[in-house]
């Protein structure tokens, strides 16, 4: 009998329990605990439970008799956990930014600005063309060197020619004072030229082309060729510079140096030769070359006296009418060294650009500042 009651009991909590757990899952916990609170207050609950455990009826309690406080039944709410707020991530600090590339170091051009008057500036040559010399030297220059892009582009008519050997810059010869070998030849002028004018600011094109190789008579026809190229590329040249090395012979016939000693150093000299069209090629812009090159005439013996040789103003053409600043300039001769010839290339670029930085500065016109 009393494992029956029992079984009873336990099969009555079992439900209960049940109950309880399904009002928990439907989101009733608080009424579920407000339930089992209220019911465990209940003496008429006690008394049945103690019946179904002994069989027997408990008294009645006397309403008189001072009642004892239950215990209290405490309820602990399970809350479902909440997801864990997520840590901020941690800012990247950002990577510095590379230090730009240091520029290339570039040598500015040097004022006030001596120039040569128009008197002290001699012209030679077989052309018997009249002119003003004074007068084309102060006119405005109709060369601008304003905008990007190149503005001197340097070629050689004959790349081939080379200058007297020295120990140490000895060269293979193709001819009488010339080579093959582009490093000993006018071509390596022209780099120290195009190094020279960098450096200053100006952009260049150097055209290390040997066009009297392998027909010397074809030269000037071949350099015009890859002038017109390139000027069709760039149309905003304004200067082409055919570097020559010239051939000077004494009285023996031996090749004869032509120097100047310029900052404590042997030089090659300079002559600048100017074209015109008195030989029968059109070249109506001749005095616009001439005006051009008696300008950097005045520069050069202005900054570095003796440098020069006098202006040779010629019949012939020498491709001059493709710019108005065309110029075709004799480094030093076959008497003199490579190393003199260099040395006056970065005289040259120092010239040229003290004079583009007058005319840009004047409006074209050449002034001592």
């Amino acid at each position: 009998m009393y494992q029956k009651k029992s079984r009873r009991c336990c099969a009555l909590m079992l439900t209960v329990s049940i109950c309880l757990r399904v009002c928990m899952l439907l989101g009733l916990d608080a009424r579920a605990a407000a339930w089992v609170s209220q019911a465990a207050q209940s003496t008429e609950l006690a008394r049945w439970m103690l019946f179904l455990e002994t069989g027997q009826a408990a008294p009645a309690p006397d309403p008189e008799e001072e009642t004892v406080p239950e215990p209290q039944l405490v309820v602990l709410q399970i809350q479902k956990a909440q997801p864990r707020p997520a840590e901020p991530e941690a800012e990247e600090e950002p990577e510095p930014e590379p230090s730009p590339e240091p520029e290339p170091a570039r040598r500015e051009t040097l004022l006030p600005l001596a120039l040569a008057e128009a008197e002290e500036l001699s012209v030679a040559g077989a052309c018997t063309y009249s002119y003003d010399k004074a007068a084309l030297l102060a006119r405005p220059s109709a060369l601008d060197f304003s905008g990007d892009g190149p503005k001197i582009l340097i070629v050689h008519t004959h790349g081939t020619e080379a200058y007297t050997p020295e120990p140490g810059w000895e060269y293979k010869s193709s001819a009488s004072y010339h080579t093959l070998e582009a490093d000993r030849s006018v071509i390596a002028v022209g780099d120290a030229l195009a190094q020279a004018l960098e450096e200053r600011g100006i952009e260049v094109l150097h055209d290390r082309t040997l066009n009297d190789y392998p027909s010397f008579n074809d030269a000037y026809w071949t350099g015009l060729t890859k002038i017109e190229a390139w000027l069709e590329q760039y149309p905003g040249i304004q200067m082409v510079l055919d570097i020559h090395r010239d051939a000077v012979a004494d009285t023996s016939g031996n090749a004869m140096a032509l120097s100047s000693t310029q900052e404590g150093q042997s030089a090659a000299q300079v002559m600048l030769v100017v074209g015109t069209d008195q030989g029968g090629l059109s070249h109506p812009g001749w005095q616009e070359n001439l005006a051009n090159a008696l300008k950097l005439q005045s520069v050069l013996q202005g900054q570095y006296p003796g440098l020069c040789r006098s202006l040779d103003l010629r019949t012939e053409r020498f491709n001059q009418h493709a710019t108005a600043g065309s110029l075709l300039v004799e480094v030093g001769t076959n008497g003199n060294t490579l190393r003199q010839a260099l040395c006056t290339a970065d005289l040259l670029g120092d010239a040229l650009a003290r004079m583009i930085t007058a005319l840009t500065q004047n409006g074209g016109i050449l002034t001592a500042q």
